[in-house]
């Protein structure tokens, strides 16, 4: 009785040995899959790695709200109540005459524009006209790796004049603006950007590229802060930039400016970004807005131009 329980134990002990040196095999050979992030690894157990490494995102935190040192209290006080928690933003504004100033944001890295945009380029290309090595009348042809789909207005073996392709690209011709982009090329624009402190700024090498640059409200209001002042550029070319803002077909004003009436503006944007300068009765100012979502800027306007009342 007594040998065959050991006998019974013996062969239990040899199954259950039997059992886990098969599972201890099936674990060695399972890929596990480590989800976050929205990415996917796969590690090997057995080999005690990962078969490549995650690219983790940068993550934004739009409960955490950075206001400047040297800020206006009560202008990002407001500012931030206005804008909320509900999206990431940056904003930045300036008065022209004292320099007095607000930045608000809960984002700091520079962000993708597209409208917006063609405010570096524009003053790329005044600086090179201002220099001699463009004229208003430069004729510039066109080429085939410059039409963008579904445009006909310029047609590639015929060369335009300067003035002509930046009004047609402040009306939204794509073509144009490659053609411009090409003749000037994107690491001047890039170097004009730096140079009237823009320090964050990056343009696309192509115009069609989505996004066009990347950049943040600070470097907007650092180019509008140059243009007003003829930092860069002389005062006549400054002007010309400015003007060329408003230079849109529809006429119609960002979201930043549509709620701002009986002052000078000028002002540019897209559905993500816009930057203006607005005049009145002696005063003079600059707002600057990224955010993903553009449903406060018309109010954002308002509440700004209100802080000059």
């Amino acid at each position: 009785m007594k040998n065959k329980v050991i006998i019974g134990s013996l062969i239990t002990t040899l199954l259950a040995f039997m059992l886990y040196s098969l599972n201890l095999r099936r674990v060695q050979n399972t890929s596990v899959e480590i989800v976050g992030q929205s990415q996917s690894v796969k590690k090997e157990r057995g080999k005690g790695k990962l078969s490549h490494e995650p690219k983790v995102a940068e993550v934004e935190y739009p409960t955490h709200v950075q206001i400047a040192s040297g800020s206006d209290q009560t202008w990002a006080k407001q500012i931030e109540t206005l804008m909320g928690k509900d999206q990431s933003y940056q904003v930045a504004v300036q008065d022209l005459n004292s320099g007095k100033f607000a930045r608000v944001a809960n984002t700091t890295k520079a962000h993708g524009v597209t409208g917006t945009g063609r405010l570096f380029l524009l003053a790329a290309v005044f600086y090179q006209e201002e220099h001699g090595k463009l004229t208003s009348h430069s004729a510039i042809k066109v080429k085939k790796s410059d039409r963008a789909k579904g445009e006909k207005t310029l047609q590639p073996g015929i060369a335009y004049g300067t003035s002509f392709l930046r009004q047609t690209l402040m009306q939204g011709n794509k073509t144009a603006g490659n053609v411009l982009l090409r003749k000037v090329k994107p690491q001047k624009v890039n170097a004009m950007a730096k140079k009237m402190g823009a320090s964050s700024t990056k343009f696309s090498k192509k115009y069609t590229a989505n996004p066009l640059a990347q950049t943040t409200a600070n470097d907007m209001v650092a180019v509008m802060d140059d243009l007003y002042k003829n930092k860069t550029l002389s005062r006549q070319y400054s002007n010309l930039t400015l003007g060329s803002l408003n230079q849109n077909a529809t006429g119609q004003k960002p979201k930043l400016v549509q709620k701002i009436h009986g002052a000078t503006v000028y002002a540019i944007g897209d559905d993500r970004s816009s930057v203006a300068i607005i005049e009145n009765n002696g005063q003079a100012y600059c707002v600057a807005v990224w955010s993903n979502s553009n449903k406060k800027f018309a109010k954002l306007g308002e509440v700004v131009n209100n802080f000059f009342k």
